[in-house]
């Protein structure tokens, strides 16, 4: 990979810090991990200043660019070691050499055709319990979070409802990747070997990070992303990327297109950790969504024109029925439980 001009390293910008000089290259040498003990306390003096962080993740970036990390396959392994299963218990692997044929005994055949099956059983329940056997599942019930510290030092606090699949062979040696589904508040840990932390949401969008803190909501109608300290990369459908800065919040659209934006109400987006609603002229109907992720509870409005009510305002809510009281009391409203259901009525006598 070609450097441009102004970044090339035999003209290195120089930054002082103690009246020590930390370069490119020593930066360099630093993710490579060929930097003394000496050379990286300079460089974590250096980090301690706020306006070298970002030029510390720019070479970051440039570096991992002309140096590609290898990170392993996991489904791609598991197909392997199912191919080569096969391969012993079929006898079906290729060597290249001529066998003689001779005629086996007919107990040896039925202790081979037991062996046979028993592979295929063998084979069978991997492919079944792939995910499984290669992931470890971290899960939040509904209504309540759960806070899970990973092996890295990584700490996530899953909202209800979501699951972290974490991989159980190589984390945090070589990489350190996980996939979400539902929403979770992470707080990375930084690793002296710069491994980078990357969270698949599905749908192609891919969260990188290295020490940082941010939420990420991951469901089949939106992908989101708050950051609250650090920087993230977000890589996108189609191949595009974004950068993320504190205070930044990232929204899909459901056509493919994204915004990205400062929110003037940041906690809306964190309230969940603390048991909390926060709702800012919502919807009726966009309340029920909520309480569906929350607690897992179908809410069903009938009338369009209450379906369309507004509330705003921060509630606290450890159980539906503290939201649904709230509710009946703010907008007048009949709560009536079904046998699978929650049904909202405009009250009568109103």
């Amino acid at each position: 990979m070609v450097r441009p001009a102004d970044c090339a390293l035999p003209t290195e910008t120089t930054f002082n810090t103690m009246e020590k000089p930390v370069t490119k290259r020593l930066l360099f040498d630093f993710f490579s991990e060929k930097s003394t003990a000496m050379q990286r306390k300079l460089i974590e003096e250096w980090l301690e200043d706020a306006a070298n962080q970002e030029l510390y993740y720019k070479y970051l970036d440039e570096w991992e660019s002309e140096n590609p990390q290898f990170f392993p396959d996991l489904d791609r392994a598991m197909r392997s070691y199912q191919v080569q299963l096969t391969g012993a218990a079929g006898g079906r692997a290729s060597t290249g050499v001529t066998v003689k044929m001779q005629r086996i005994p007919l107990f040896r055949r039925k202790i081979w055709r037991q062996m046979l099956a028993a592979a295929c059983v063998v084979i069978a329940t991997c492919f079944l319990f792939r995910k499984e056997l290669m992931y470890q599942s971290l899960n939040s019930a509904s209504g309540h979070s759960a806070s899970y510290q990973l092996s890295d030092g990584t700490t996530v606090l899953l909202n209800a409802n979501s699951t972290l699949l974490v991989p159980r062979f190589g984390f945090g040696s070589g990489s350190r990747e996980v996939e979400l589904q539902g929403e979770a508040d992470f707080n990375v840990t930084h690793t002296g070997s710069n491994n980078r932390f990357i969270v698949n949401m599905g749908d192609h969008y891919r969260i990188e990070v290295l020490g940082t803190q941010f939420v990420a909501y991951s469901r089949r109608e939106e992908k989101r992303v708050f950051l609250s300290r650090g920087k993230v990369k977000l890589r996108l459908p189609q191949g595009k990327q974004v950068y993320m800065k504190p205070g930044n919040l990232f929204t899909s659209g459901s056509n493919g297109s994204f915004d990205m934006s400062v929110p003037a109400k940041p906690q809306k987006y964190t309230a969940w950790k603390e048991q909390l609603f926060y709702f800012d002229n919502s919807t009726l109907s966009e309340v029920a969504r909520q309480m569906k992720e929350r607690f897992d509870v179908d809410v069903r409005i009938p009338d369009t024109v209450l379906a369309e009510r507004r509330i705003g305002g921060i509630y606290r809510a450890e159980h539906p029925d503290d939201l649904f009281s709230i509710l009946s009391e703010l907008l007048l409203i009949e709560v009536i439980q079904n046998q699978d259901h929650v049904e909202l009525h405009i009250q009568k006598n109103q």
